[in-house]
């Protein structure tokens, strides 16, 4: 029997560490119990506020949120702007001063170039946009009229980026759901966007559908061409309370939670599970707003719960 019982300890150590195991089991909780005045309530547990700082327990107040599934993709920003425009002289004249050069960021009624015109006044050529200049076709000297470009701005806030969606994932894709972008260039940041357009058509040998999203760029961070990978977001319409998969855990074949009720009490609480992701878990019973939830440090308190039911306490 004693050793069946030393079995069942080593067991439930895995992963948890036996120094701090055995720390908590020295007297620090109580042996578990039915709580009084709700039928639905779990078994409960008692645990020193020394012992929470050791295994550096956390929780998470419970609030209702959308679940967010997730499908990666790769891409590339489109090779040219749909949003251009061409600066043009009023009058004939010569290009006096040139102020703005390929790769040039303007504002809008920023000054372009100044041109003599040929009655000898002198103009000064705007900027009908804000962008940057991804064409100049004149140099200072230069005859100009009023027909023939200056020079070409570009609005690069907003970019098409190009994606391919495996055809398996394409029935969770639809026009309107949010794309976040990122690029080699920049790893910690992500740029929003919105799908626009997915293809009616799925290609016959890499069995992808291509996507289209519209891409925030206030920046100009992202250049056109840039290989990019994405994340599809796919968000639930309804709201559920939304805990980290650690916070999860399995006791006597039942998905359970464990809820902080007091400084140093818990309770194991049955849950129903609505939808999961591989980082997140929507639950749909067994929660209730503002409860707090312990989301790190709740497989030891598993271990606990478990070693006082068999008896094994010191």
């Amino acid at each position: 029997m004693k050793l069946i019982k030393w079995i069942i300890i080593i067991g439930l150590s895995v992963g948890a560490g036996m120094s701090i195991s055995h720390f908590l089991s020295n007297k620090e909780i109580d042996p578990p119990s039915q709580r009084e005045g709700h039928s639905e309530e779990g078994e409960h547990l008692d645990l020193s506020k020394k012992s929470q700082e050791t295994i550096n327990l956390k929780t998470m107040a419970a609030k209702p949120a959308p679940l967010i599934k997730k499908i990666s993709v790769v891409g590339q920003i489109a090779q040219e702007s749909e949003s251009v425009s061409h600066v043009t002289a009023l009058n004939p004249g010569v290009v006096s001063r040139l102020k703005a050069n390929i790769g040039s960021v303007v504002k809008k009624d920023d000054v372009i170039c100044s041109i003599k015109a040929n009655g000898g006044t002198l103009q000064e050529i705007k900027s009908p946009v804000s962008g940057v200049v991804i064409g100049n076709f004149v140099k200072e000297g230069d005859k100009v009229d009023s027909i023939s470009s200056i020079c070409t701005v570009a609005d690069l806030s907003k970019l098409n980026g190009t994606f391919d969606v495996y055809e398996k994932d394409i029935s969770a894709v639809k026009s309107g759901q949010k794309i976040l972008v990122r690029s080699i260039a920049y790893p910690d940041k992500a740029f929003e966007g919105e799908i626009v357009f997915v293809s009616p058509r799925v290609d016959k040998d890499s069995r992808t559908v291509k996507i289209r999203g519209l891409i925030e760029n206030p920046e100009y961070l992202l250049k056109l061409g840039m290989f990019v990978n994405a994340e599809l977001m796919m968000i639930s319409e309804n709201k559920y309370i939304i805990v980290p998969q650690q916070a999860v855990q399995i006791t006597e074949g039942e998905k359970t939670v464990f809820i902080k009720t007091a400084d140093e009490k818990f309770e194991v609480r049955k849950i129903k599970i609505k939808d999961e992701t591989k980082d997140e878990i929507a639950v749909s019973e067994g929660i209730n707003e503002g409860e707090a939830i312990v989301i790190q440090g709740s497989f030891l308190l598993k271990s606990q719960l478990l070693k006082s039911k068999v008896g094994l306490e010191e």
